[in-house]
């Protein structure tokens, strides 16, 4: 039971929307799919005076065209994967949420964008977004501006979004590679231990331009080149040097209730080397 008065806003179009998210700012919040905001509201967690639905905008869908895929901010994990199957790069999208954590409520429930929003660290959105090269589309009282994903995320729980301003949607562009995503949790329905998304070379055994990107473990997404690594064959050392390299590149873990600093600081090095065997088929 959500114990706080609120009022409770259903606007028409985006220019009342972020009217009302200018003109009450840290007093109001955006309701998409509601799964973080609902919870947070019902224990007590937020302390707000407005709630700004956007279900009349016009914000669903997913769309692919020859330069990528467009994702509305109303739209869920359960319409991205009702889309046709996605190719290239843009598979990942589709990868991670397959196995979002909350199974079907939350996949017919929350959004994509949603979660973007949010940038809790132990999430999949966020790492999946900055290793696809995404790019954020705002929308504020004056005009719309674009952000990549790797500079939307700016701190845990912290993002570049301006006074009024209000995320319309996130595009993906298209381009050749093989991908792999794994994920460490302690069970079914819990948050991520540890991410990790790998975009490699569409074809060879090479390396070369190879990256991946680790989720949950540090505050903001940890995008790698793997280049530092590789020998004059374009292939990886072994797996020790592979994770020593990893844990070097982290600095501050992320901790929290699911994990220590410590343990992701372990563990984060034997995700990358799943995501990239998931990569290569192996």
């Amino acid at each position: 039971m959500i114990r706080t008065a609120l009022r409770y806003h259903f606007p028409d179009d985006l220019d009342e929307a972020t009217a009302l998210l200018h003109t009450h700012e840290e007093r109001a919040a955006v309701l998409g799919g509601g799964t973080m905001l609902v919870p947070s509201l019902t224990r007590g967690d937020r302390d707000l005076d407005h709630v700004i639905d956007l279900r009349r905008l016009g914000l669903g869908g997913v769309s692919s065209t020859a330069g990528g895929v467009r994702i509305g901010a109303s739209a869920s994990y359960a319409q991205l994967l009702a889309a046709p199957p996605f190719t290239g790069a843009t598979r990942l999208l589709q990868l991670a949420a397959e196995g979002i954590t909350g199974g079907p409520q939350i996949r017919c429930q929350g959004t994509i964008c949603g979660s973007a929003a949010y940038a809790n660290p132990s999430s999949d959105v966020p790492a999946v977004l900055v290793a696809l090269e995404a790019v954020i589309h705002l929308r504020g009282p004056e005009n719309s501006r674009t952000v990549p994903a790797e500079a939307f995320f700016l701190d845990a729980f912290t993002v570049d979004v301006r006074r009024g301003e209000l995320l319309t949607g996130v595009t993906v562009p298209t381009r050749s590679a093989r991908v792999g995503y794994y994920k460490l949790k302690l069970v079914e329905g819990s948050w991520p231990i540890a991410t990790a998304s790998a975009v490699l070379p569409d074809a060879g055994d090479s390396l070369v331009g190879a990256t991946v990107t680790l989720g949950a473990v540090s505050a903001r997404p940890l995008r790698l080149d793997l280049a530092p690594l590789l020998d004059g064959h374009g292939r990886l050392p072994t797996a020790g040097d592979i994770d020593d390299w990893v844990s070097a590149q982290l600095g501050e873990p992320w901790d929290d209730e699911l994990a220590p600093g410590d343990y992701r600081r372990m563990v984060a090095g034997v995700v990358l080397r799943r995501a990239l065997q998931r990569a290569q088929g192996i």
